[in-house]
């Protein structure tokens, strides 16, 4: 295979793909165990809590919290597992099927976060303004959050995309090349 200025070779790739794949499945794991902990903490705190004063807001704001924190927990724990069973000695056209499937910058299921961060949203705004319709301040309040809530989903949509493109794009686009290049023989 020739070597392309853009693109590793084979060997440097499998190099960068195993340390990367390392990486992200440490990180995987630390933020599985991370979201379990929240889980069980905000459970506590919201769910089983016999505390009086936790109103039907907060009882609801409690299951928002516990149900995104599960859902980001499974989505880690999914990815956790697929690159803990990353396997270096299938065929080398797998292993770069593979590796473009789990490098791409969006994956269909990442729409699974979407719905913990809509969880997270509703909590917080069942936490700090309750029914938005009892007065026109909580209405303000509510646009103040919802504002604040896009704004920062907008900042980590960014920072994702620049972080991927540093870690994740280079082995992407050699994978895909060199996939081009083994159908092209």
């Amino acid at each position: 295979m020739r070597k392309n200025k853009q693109n590793m070779d084979l060997d440097s790739l499998i190099v960068d793909m195993q340390s990367k794949d390392k990486k992200f499945k440490n990180i995987f794991k630390r933020f599985q165990i991370l979201f379990f902990i929240f889980v069980f903490i905000y459970g506590g705190l919201f769910l089983v809590n016999p505390d009086s004063e936790l109103t039907l807001n907060h009882r609801l704001a409690g299951v928002c919290y516990v149900l995104g924190f599960s859902v980001f927990a499974y989505y880690f724990r999914k990815y956790y597992k697929k690159y803990n069973e990353v396997n270096y000695s299938d065929p080398v056209k797998k292993v770069l099927e593979d590796a473009e499937k789990r490098y791409r910058k969006f994956k269909p299921d990442s729409l699974i976060v979407l719905a913990g961060v809509l969880f997270i949203n509703a909590a917080t705004l069942l936490m700090t303004i309750g029914n938005i319709f009892e007065s026109r301040g909580n209405f303000y309040s509510f646009l103040i959050i919802e504002i604040l809530f896009i704004g920062m989903l907008g900042f980590g949509l960014v920072i994702g995309v620049l972080w991927w493109r540093r870690d994740s794009k280079p082995i992407w686009l050699s994978a895909k090349a060199l996939l081009k290049e083994l159908e092209e023989e």
